[in-house]
């Protein structure tokens, strides 16, 4: 069973960066497994963090709906998501969290440009399955 805290966050190494790239690149088999579910839970407030800053930080509520959404979804309160939404929020959440990507985040603001657009692409890609768990929520 998927669980949302291990204890202390994790980083991710070369290996497991690697890892998460070729993840993100198989979305559209709907392939995931429970550790990269766990991944993604274990370190939601790293990810949140990374979010926190002048380039990210207008996708923050969006990424926190995602987190609220794939808990829903492993809770069974809310399953009206298809399964391929929640592996490509997974997978976008997955990349956040990767400390070596396209663009390596230390570099002065394009560093998070790689970012920004995976964060993009998700939030454009599955608008509408955002705003209907809005809506389940009372958000709207």
């Amino acid at each position: 069973m998927f669980h949302f805290k291990r204890g202390k966050q994790q980083e991710l190494s070369e290996k497991e960066a690697k890892r998460v790239n070729e993840k993100f690149n198989s979305f559209k088999n709907k392939e995931y497994s429970e550790d990269d579910m766990n991944k993604v839970f274990d370190n939601e407030e790293t990810i949140l963090h990374k979010m926190d800053n002048k380039y990210l930080g207008g996708f923050i509520e969006d990424v926190k709906l995602y987190f609220s959404m794939l808990k829903d979804f492993f809770t069974k309160k809310y399953t009206k998501v298809p399964v391929g939404t929640i592996v490509a929020v997974a997978a976008t959440l997955l990349y956040v969290l990767a400390p070596i990507d396209l663009i390596p985040d230390f570099m002065p603001f394009v560093g998070y440009l790689d970012d920004a657009g995976i964060v993009t692409l998700c939030i454009k890609g599955f608008k509408a399955d955002l705003e209907t768990y809005k809506e389940f929520k009372g958000l709207n």
